[in-house]
């Protein structure tokens, strides 16, 4: 009995919900993070029996959503190059740099002269250049076709996208409570959307890629709309 009301009485972190609704809305319109970034806020909170329904609604749906792209050949390819590449453009040139110190310990570069000592230099930051830009490159290149991937089969999630982004609601509606029960300013709570269709928020600003800086408003959406139908 004392572990069940203590379950139902835990809140979860405000900062923490704030985290989740952005990364939660990201899935909802197809710009993801690493799920298991998720995973880690849902652990560190999975007391508050919110949060905890939420996840056993949506988990399969930000499953679905992350999996997509391994459906894709190339894109499966282009990441297993790019798996291979990080290492390399790290350790290869750490080699050479090593390869260096050893030949400078057993005297042979002293048979290479300046000119040599400066041609291996010049070697051991070309190779760093040419690794890190090729990563940077190619990660880039993945980003795009994962994008396009998106686009494409966008149809296929768009049931699990809609479920998301309605659970994402009550999450917001979740943080506004929180945030009014401790009796704190929303504005120490702002976190980013790329949809401003919630209820129970404020916009604070929209930067040109059409992302939003949003707190909540303090109260539940559903005080607000009772409110305005009274109004009415």
């Amino acid at each position: 009995m004392l572990k069940g009301k203590k379950k139902q009485q835990f809140q979860a972190s405000p900062k923490d919900l704030a985290a989740l609704a952005t990364y939660l809305d990201g899935y909802a319109a197809l710009s993801l993070v690493d799920p298991e970034r998720i995973r880690k806020i849902i652990k560190r909170n999975s007391e508050d029996r919110y949060v905890e329904e939420v996840w056993k609604e949506i988990g399969s749906d930000v499953h679905d959503i992350s999996a997509l792209p391994s459906s894709s050949e190339d894109i499966m390819k282009l990441s297993r190059r790019i798996g291979i590449l990080k290492p390399l453009s790290l350790f290869l040139p750490i080699g050479l740099f090593i390869a260096y110190l050893a030949l400078e310990a057993i005297g042979l570069t002293r048979d290479l002269g300046q000119s040599g000592a400066l041609a291996f230099l010049a070697a051991f930051i070309g190779v760093y250049l040419i690794g890190f830009s090729s990563y940077i490159v190619m990660n880039r290149l993945l980003t795009r076709k994962v994008k396009a991937y998106y686009e494409q089969h966008m149809g296929e999630v768009s049931k699990q996208r809609h479920r998301i982004k309605l659970a994402n609601q009550r999450l917001i509606d979740r943080l506004a409570m929180n945030i009014r029960a401790r009796k704190s300013d929303p504005g120490k709570y702002k976190f980013l959307l790329l949809h401003s269709d919630y209820g129970n928020i404020s916009v604070l600003h929209e930067d040109k890629n059409s992302v939003y800086t949003v707190t909540v408003k303090g109260k539940s959406s559903i005080v607000g709309r009772k409110e305005e139908r009274q109004e009415e």
